[in-house]
């Protein structure tokens, strides 16, 4: 609507200019076009004015008053849009549904979550966006993400507006076992594509999950295998937490998905190593058995323990 005020005060202007005789220098598009946007801005360079006493009636008139509240109108307008942007992003009232390829944070944790965004950050691939949905309030949020902040981790409004239909991985870390619960089915349903990777204490509540959605991964913590190793080999829950980590200095533990010919596990072994990698297992489509042995075909997923993440070309990974 401003926009056609301005436009339509902007044809009078020029209409009237050119019944009262002015000058036809001010009359032509772009010399007039440059006069009054000058002059509504109120920078009046002075270069060029009316020189007929109707033009400079015109002017004091119908340009000022018209011209420079429709030109506030405008700026006000704007710089309130953006305002109410930044500030609907800050309530985490932002949508985000039309973000592709992201990694969404589901449920916050005080003492965790901060360390995931951590490790996802050291180990960022190019172009990632980082979305955290939660049902708290922040005041200060962490710049490296993005905050929608929802009414329930299972309503499927707040769940596409964070992205999660199109999201490439989901992190479920709710409060409780049950949330985790609610929270998974509901993403499941969501999202049949991506990676989704829930955190709980249960085991029983992780098997009812992975029951019902069976490319859902279920992290249990601590693990009893954790904590056998750890008392059979004194170190050795250091030393996985190490491998685990991509903020700490040192080797982590990447995956890669093959897309090449087949090759035995022997020589992709050899490949790795050239590059100061060492391969340790691979899955038959990415599920299944981890297996030490055998030939790596297009569809495996293989896992390797190095200093960064390698390119899938590096190792002829990629077909």
């Amino acid at each position: 609507m401003l926009l056609a005020l301005l436009v339509g005060h902007m044809i009078v202007v020029w209409l009237l200019m050119y019944f009262v005789g002015e000058e036809e220098d001010l009359r032509r598009l772009p010399t007039f076009i440059y006069w009054y946007a000058t002059t509504a801005s109120t920078i009046g360079y002075g270069d060029l004015s009316p020189k007929t006493d109707a033009g400079r009636l015109i002017n004091a008139f119908v340009v000022y008053p018209g011209a420079i509240a429709i030109f506030t109108g405008i700026i006000t307008k704007a710089i309130a849009g953006v305002s109410d942007r930044l500030r609907r992003a800050r309530a985490g009232m932002a949508d985000y549904s039309e973000v592709r390829h992201a990694i969404v944070l589901v449920g916050h944790d005080p003492v965790r979550t901060p360390r995931m965004i951590d490790e996802l950050c050291a180990d960022a691939e190019p172009e990632q966006e980082l979305i955290l949905l939660t049902t708290d309030a922040f005041d200060n949020v962490d710049p490296r993400i993005r905050y929608v902040r929802a009414a329930s981790l299972t309503s499927r409004g707040d769940l596409e507006r964070a992205g999660v239909a199109d999201a490439d991985r989901v992190i479920i870390f709710a409060g409780s076992d049950n949330d985790t619960l609610a929270a998974g089915l509901a993403i499941a349903d969501l999202n049949e594509r991506g990676h989704i990777v829930c955190y709980f204490e249960d085991e029983a509540v992780a098997r009812l999950l992975t029951s019902h959605c069976p490319n859902v991964d279920a992290v249990l913590a601590p693990a009893v295998e954790l904590v056998v190793k750890a008392v059979k080999d004194p170190g050795a829950s250091h030393l996985l937490a190490d491998l685990v980590s991509a903020t700490d200095e040192g080797m982590t533990l990447f995956s890669m998905d093959w897309r090449a010919g087949a090759l035995p596990f022997r020589d992709l072994s050899t490949r790795l190593l050239d590059r100061d990698a060492v391969l340790v297992a691979y899955r038959s489509g990415g599920q299944g058995a981890f297996r030490y042995a055998g030939e790596v075909t297009p569809g495996d997923r293989f896992f390797y323990v190095a200093g960064q993440r390698l390119r899938p070309e590096l190792v002829g990974a990629a077909a």
